[in-house]
């Protein structure tokens, strides 16, 4: 009982907050369920691993993922996102509304990176996605965000277009 509130204590935020960012768009319940399947995942088949690692905490990122991407092939989106989803206290609301109205395949590396501080290989190694392909979807997440939010100093500066001869 003591390992289970341990793990609770340790994962059950950046748990939900990754069912919620990876659930964009679908029924606010299901993050909940993506949430104790997760655990109920971790009581069934509990990782070999040191507690506490950040090995530890990148398998419940990962299973939760997992979890979310099999209620999403059972479900369908939402018209609009919930006005219930709360952004984690370290990150402004409309940032985060912003951040949840991004494609799914932008959504996750951005969250993961941005606002988890992974960085880009132990990102890619939870989505299991190459690096370079996720630094791919960071740039355009990036990109994509700033427009969303107005910032026009954060983006590339078009290249002049060449003189024809």
């Amino acid at each position: 009982m003591d390992e289970a509130k341990r793990v609770l204590e340790a994962y059950g935020t950046i748990v939900y907050r990754v069912c919620l960012v990876k659930l964009a768009g679908f029924d606010p319940t299901l993050a909940d369920d993506a949430y104790q399947n997760t655990f109920l995942c971790w009581m069934e088949h509990p990782p070999k691993l040191e507690p506490g690692s950040e090995h530890e905490r990148a398998w419940f990122i990962r299973c939760a993922v997992h979890r979310c991407t099999d209620l999403i092939r059972r479900n369908k989106p939402c018209e609009e996102i919930p006005e219930t989803l709360s952004a984690p206290e370290t990150v402004d609301n409309e940032v985060m509304e912003a951040l949840l109205s991004l494609p799914e395949n932008y959504r996750m590396p951005l969250y993961l990176c941005a606002v988890c501080g992974y960085s880009t290989d132990e990102a890619a190694k939870i989505l299991g996605l190459t690096s370079a392909n996720l630094r791919i979807r960071l740039t355009r997440a990036r990109r994509t965000l700033a427009k969303k939010l107005n910032l026009t100093e954060y983006l590339p500066k078009e290249s002049p277009e060449k003189e024809e001869l």
